[in-house]
């Protein structure tokens, strides 16, 4: 992976690209003039089309989506080990299929998804079974080689490539292709929506966290600092939702958030991913709350789809999104070059999307994901296949 961007060149020529999706929420209560709301109470569920300029440059910026210029071959007796960070998070699930379905498309035989459960003891479990088998490559979803290093080591040992989708911070390093996108960028995109949204200089702000998960704690620790340089007068606070929180009917953390922030005292809630904005939805409706709005972050279905046919308004604000579909076509792209012998593409900076009500319709697809138009053809005719 590329070493972060400096800010003005993420601002110039990095805002060719949209915004990534970790999971985050935002949720914007009691919002002053402008892009976030109105103020008695931030009721409107949009700013009014050109009111907030900030706003409108985000919503409407030009993205380029990272594409090779030389053709490869794919297909052969390819067998791939799939493992994925956990099944629980999200819809999780429904892009592992997509992206199991799109491997196979290159005539090659999955193993997975296999789930990891969360737990770097049994991730590394997972990726020794297949260094064992013998497999071509290993593909892995947020599973940072860091804490799975003596599998990784088997696997390079082995001469077996891993692909890492949405493993960083983490860098690049023999044997290990980082695909995804750069926390700083995801964390960039946020900042400017949650501020230009707001349109507030004394906001308050909460983010959600969790140290336990390594993607979250690296998204964090970028967001934070920038929501505070960026808005020195906002008030930014920390609540932990964790992976512990999933499933369960009522998040006690959220519960005091609301408790301690009534109507009119909290601008903004950002979650660490989609679960959190699914409890919190259900916490404040039934408490009566629409003064704030949340936005989440790699937000794919449902989420992206209540935001695209305006459900959960006005609470359900924006999202940031990366499309799936490119990271699934860039690992099988990558694979294809190391098997053959040529120089990858680099992938590691994919375009990050911001979404809200006024642009969702440009970017989200029926199953609630970012599928660029012509994907599928680009690659298909770069690997010289059809159908």
């Amino acid at each position: 992976m590329n070493q972060p961007a400096t800010k003005s060149n993420r601002s110039r020529a990095r805002l060719l690209v949209g915004t990534v999706t970790i999971a985050a929420m935002l949720a914007l209560a009691g919002c002053g003039s402008g892009g976030g709301g109105n103020a008695d109470g931030g009721t409107s569920p949009n700013p009014t089309a050109g009111s907030n300029a900030a706003l409108d440059e985000v919503l409407n910026e030009e993205i380029e989506l990272p594409l090779p210029q030389e053709p490869t071959t794919v297909g052969g007796d390819r067998q791939i080990t799939y493992i994925i960070g956990g099944q629980g998070a999200g819809g999780a699930s429904e892009v592992a299929a997509e992206r199991k379905t799109i491997i196979e498309k290159a005539g090659w035989t999955v193993d997975g998804p296999l789930d990891g459960k969360f737990t770097p003891s049994t991730q590394a479990t997972l990726i020794e079974k297949a260094v064992l088998s013998g497999v071509d490559a290993i593909v892995l979803d947020f599973i940072y080689p860091s804490q799975v290093a003596g599998a990784i080591d088997s696997a390079r040992a082995a001469d077996i490539p891993v692909i890492c989708n949405q493993c960083m911070p983490e860098k690049s390093s023999d044997g290990v292709y980082m695909i995804g996108t750069d926390v700083e960028l995801v964390a960039e995109q946020q900042t400017r929506f949650v501020l230009a949204a707001l349109d507030k200089p004394d906001a308050t702000i909460v983010v959600g966290v969790d140290s336990g998960q390594a993607i979250v704690k690296a998204w964090q620790e970028a967001l934070i600092p920038m929501l505070k340089e960026e808005c020195p007068g906002c008030e930014i606070v920390e609540i932990p939702f964790t992976a512990a929180d999933i499933g369960k009917p009522v998040a006690p953390s959220l519960v005091n958030m609301l408790s301690q922030y009534p109507p009119g005292q909290l601008d903004a809630y950002i979650a660490p991913f989609g679960p959190a904005v699914t409890s919190l939805l259900g916490l404040a409706e039934q408490a009566g709350r629409d003064d704030f709005k949340i936005i989440d972050t790699y937000g794919d279905a449902p989420v992206s789809t209540w935001i695209k046919n305006g459900e959960h308004s006005p609470l359900m604000y924006g999202s940031t999104l990366i499309s799936q579909s490119l990271l699934s076509y860039g690992d099988v792209d990558t694979l294809a070059r190391i098997f053959n012998g040529q120089p990858i593409t680099d992938f590691s900076t994919v375009p990050v999307a911001v979404i809200a009500a006024e642009n969702a319709d440009k970017f989200v697809a029926d199953n609630g994901r970012w599928q660029p138009d012509g994907l599928e053809d680009t690659f298909q005719e770069l690997w010289g296949i059809t159908g």
